[in-house]
Order: C-alpha cells, then structure tokens, then sequence
C-alpha cells in the first residue's frame, strides 16, 4: 500500500462491515440471561438505579443500553440493544485492524478484519443481546492502546489504555484477570529487575487508571458485600460450579435453594462475598476430582472438541484447527521489530483458557472473544510465511504467485465462512424447565396479559425467566424459602404482584380459586391454548390490607 493510502486502510474494512451488517441485520432476540441485561438498563430508565441485577453481571453493556434506549425514536430496550450491538460491532472492526496492523501491517490489518468479519460466529456475535461483543470490542481496543503505549513509550497511550481495560471489566469481569495476566507476562519476560524498567511504569499506570475508572462500581460493590469484591458473582460461580460443573448436587439453577435460598439477613444466597480463599478451599476439598475435572474441561478447548451452541451447530469450530495450526507456525517465527513484546501482547490473554476450565466445559461463548487473537497470528503467520519463501526464487513469476498466495487462501476463508453464514440454521428447542422461558411464546404472552392488566412499572416476582423483560417492569426474583419468608422478601422489596406458574393440566381453576395462599390475592390467570401452562396472577397484600381471619383482602374469595 502506498504511504498516502494506509492512512485510510480502515476503511476497506469498515465498508466491508457496513456491507455485511445491512444484509445480515436483525433485532437481537431475548435470550435466558440476555433479560438480565436489558433489566438493569430498565431499572436505570425507572430511576432505581442500577439494582440487584447489576451484582449478578457487571453493568456497561446495558448503561449504553439505557443511553441508546433515551434517544428519540429507540425507547424500546431490545432495538436499543440491537443498536449498541452494531456500535460495538464498529468498534470492534476498528480495533480489530489496528491491533493487526500494528503488530504486522496494514495489508495483515485489512485481510484478517475481512476474514474475521465474515467468520460466521462474530456476526452471531454481533446480534446478540448480551455483552460479549462489547466485551470483545474493548478487549481489543485495550490490547492495541498497550501496544501503542509500549511502542511509543506513551504514559497517554497507558492511561487510555487503563480506562479501556475498566470498559473491558465493566463488561465481563474476566476481563480483569486477562489485563492482570497479559501485564504480569509483559513484566516478567523484562527479567527479575523489571521494576526499574519502563514499561514496569507503563503497567502501573495502566493499572492505577483501571482502579479508578472502575471505582464506582467497586465502591457499588462493596457496598452491597460490605468487602472489597472484584467479581460481582463470585459466591454465584462457586455455588453454580457445585451442581453443574463438579455435580455435587445436580439441583440445576432454578430449583437450587443454595443460589435462591435466604440468608438469615434476608439475602439471597447468592448474594454474599467470596473470594480466592473460598474457591481454593472448595477445589482442595476433593483434590483429584477437581483435577479430573479440570482436565476434561480443559479438553473440551481443544480445537475440534469445542462444543457451538444451539443454533450454531453447522457453524466452523470456535477455534478451527487450521487457525489454530497458522498460529502456532506464527508464533515460531519472528515478527519484525519488538517481536517479543508483540507475541506477548497478542497471546498473553489467551492464558484465561488456563482459568475458564475452572468454571465451565467448553462453553462457546466465553471463549469466542478470544478467537480473534488466532486469526490474527494466523493471517500475520501466512503472510510472513509467504514473505519468507519469496526470497528463494529469483523468478519474478515465481515470486508473484507466492506473494499471491496469502490472498488466494484468505479469499476462499472468507468465502467459505460466508457460504455457511448464510445456511438456515436448524435451532434444537427442547421442553427445558418453564423457569427459563426457553423459545416458547406462552411466557410472553403471561407477560403481556401482566402489562396489560396492570400498566408498566410494577414490580414483579416472578422466576427467572424471558418473561420478565416483557412484563415492563421492576424485577424482584422469587426465592426458594417458606411462604412466609417470601411474603417478608416480597414486603422488604416492595413487591406489587407475584407471578406463579403451574402445569396447565394439573391445577384446574377452581383449585387455583380455592388456593390462593395467604397475603396474596388472586387478580387473573393465563392458560396457554396449545402448552401445558398458566401464569397466575395476585397482588401482594401489605399488613393494613389483610384479612385476620384469611390472609387475604375481603372480597377476594
């Protein structure tokens, strides 16, 4: 490329993405935990702030979420979502060359964009409602602002780059230990006095910005937890770790009373701090199991292993073994100038696969993010690859073809994600539990009987489920305890109406009539016309409303 048009390199790829989001474009769907997200971003439009959701997922995705959603013409949250999706998605093409190019050059920055653009899992990526391109976004931005700041020697470079890594938290909170880890590598290979050196100083600042770009919601944390907490769900992951990773009970996560019981505070389980301490003392109480473990899960990463997601399944690998293999031959060559520091840059944050088989089995999702990375070690390695064998053949014809190569192979990665983009793909639904809604429309139909009932703005306990992003409303999860000890949750929370659901065929109307339990008063019921379900309605009673004899107002029975 000539020196003049580098400068406007970006564009080809941003075209490229403006291209591909306009024939692919769709609304992002209401996923089982995507509801969460569009929650929080509701109980800030509602004026209560971020709530108890945002100590289960860390809030950016669904602050920008909010932001979109106050401009004219994108009041609802799901096209708002579908909006800061393709804003994320822009960010991430950008970031994605730049990161590129500055480790190789623009010509790797332009065909690895392409090529990963059309892998078909990032445009899934793009149209999801939960936060992981955002995430994917500043992970790169970070990276590419570290490497700006250690090329250049840059204490700007460092702080933006510190106030990015705080996005990438603010996003998902693994997003920490991959700025930890990449940071400790980038110190380490300096040797034992890099303390002295001067990216030792490019590190702090990049650190210290972290902390103080993320202080308020560690202070939203600490507040809650009474501690200082980087990970807002940790006491969550250990609990969820038990039952579905380790088994150790197998009582899934709605049913689980040791998630969605209560403390004697009258808070969830959940909800209370933990830390490393914590999770070291439950993997050391059953060593060789945890170990068993750990290693099928870290088995289940394995290139040609990973399992995609339902709806995915024709896609290519997560990580596709010849990616994979290009990254490896990369990663044995030299790159240019500062080669170390950028093999450091580039594959240092790929040690959170060290971490992830801890907590989960292959899960696609959590390690899409990271597939970025292979793809451009793998374009950087075809075209070193390509560079070095031009300089033994002396045939200019000869040396063409080779030079052409790298495109050539591109071209028909490129092509052949695309072809598989475009396939219909068969989703598997299965009849999970009624909890988390999962595909089916009778919990938005309950939903929309609730809104139209009672108006938007109530707040409603009800299970986990998609149902709660279309009752419009506050959210006041239902916990697993005695009645009598969800009616005082309810009451602390300022619940209004509580949502039971029931197989359809087994409650008849008179039962439900005749069962109402006591403070609540029964206000309607939804029965789906072809599913084996009903949604009941009641309204919580308040102590100056209830009956001394039933429980419940006078006139509802």
């Amino acid at each position: 490329m000539k020196t003049r048009s580098k400068r406007f390199a970006v564009l080809i790829p941003l075209a490229y993405f403006a291209i591909l989001m306009c024939s692919q474009y769709r609304v992002p769907a209401i996923t089982s935990d995507g509801h969460t997200y569009l929650q929080i971003a509701r109980n800030i439009h509602y004026g209560i702030g971020l709530g108890w959701q945002a100590l289960w997922v860390p809030p950016l995705h669904s602050i920008l979420i909010a932001l979109v959603a106050w401009l004219p013409g994108t009041h609802d949250l799901q096209g708002a979502a579908g909006i800061v999706s393709l804003m994320m998605g822009m960010l991430f093409t950008v970031s994605l060359y730049f990161l590129s190019a500055a480790i190789f050059n623009q010509k790797v920055g332009v065909i690895t964009t392409i090529v990963v653009l059309s892998f078909p899992h990032i445009p899934n990526l793009i149209f999801s409602i939960e936060p992981e391109i955002t995430y994917t976004a500043f992970l790169l931005t970070s990276l590419a602002l570290l490497l700006a700041a250690i090329r250049r020697n840059s204490f700007a470079f460092a702080i933006l780059a510190g106030i990015s890594f705080s996005l990438t938290y603010l996003s998902r909170s693994e997003g920490f230990l991959v700025m930890v880890m990449t940071l400790f590598v980038l110190c380490a290979i300096q040797g034992f006095r890099f303390y002295r050196t001067s990216l030792a100083r490019l590190c702090l600042t990049v650190m210290v910005m972290f902390f103080i770009t993320s202080s308020p919601y560690l202070y939203f944390l600490k507040k809650h937890y009474g501690a200082f907490v980087i990970s807002p769900k940790a006491t969550y992951v250990l609990i969820w770790m038990k039952s579905q990773v380790y088994h150790d009970n197998d009582k899934g996560e709605i049913s689980n009373d040791e998630l969605w019981g209560l403390t004697s505070e009258g808070k969830l389980k959940w909800q209370q701090a933990s830390g490393i301490r914590d999770l070291v003392n439950f993997l050391m109480s059953h060593p060789s199991k945890s170990l068993s473990v750990y290693l099928h899960n870290l088995s289940m990463e394995l290139p040609g292993r990973i399992p995609n997601s339902s709806g995915t399944l024709h896609f290519p690998q997560v990580y596709p073994v010849y990616i994979v293999l290009l990254a490896l031959l990369a990663a044995l060559l030299r790159w240019n100038e500062a080669s170390v520091l950028k093999k450091t840059v580039l594959f240092a944050p790929l040690l959170i696969l060290l971490v992830l088989p801890i907590f989960t089995e292959g899960w696609c999702k959590y390690l899409l993010p990271y597939a970025s990375l292979l793809f451009i070690a793998a374009g950087g390695g075809l075209f070193l690859t390509a560079e070095k064998l031009m300089t033994h053949f002396d045939n200019p014809r000869l040396r063409n073809t080779v030079y052409l190569v790298p495109f050539g192979m591109s071209a028909i990665a490129a092509v052949y994600f695309l072809s598989v983009l475009l396939q219909q793909p068969t989703v598997l639904k299965n009849k999970d539990s009624i909890a988390r809604g999962n595909d089916y429309e009778y919990t938005r139909n309950a939903a929309l009987m609730a809104r139209q009932l009672f108006g938007p703005g109530r707040n409603y306990m009800v299970q986990w489920n998609k149902m709660i992003y279309y009752l419009d409303g506050l959210w006041t999860p239902m916990p697993i305890t005695s009645h009598s000890r969800m009616l005082e949750f309810a009451r602390r929370n300022k619940v209004d109406y509580v949502i039971g659901e029931y197989d359809g065929l087994a409650v008849t109307d008179k039962q439900l009539v005749d069962g109402v339990p006591s403070g609540l008063q029964l206000i309607g019921v939804y029965r789906s016309e072809d599913l084996e379900y009903c949604a009941v309605y009641y309204k919580l009673l308040y102590p100056l409303q209830l009956s001394p004899f039933y429980g419940t107002a006078p006139g509802s029975r």
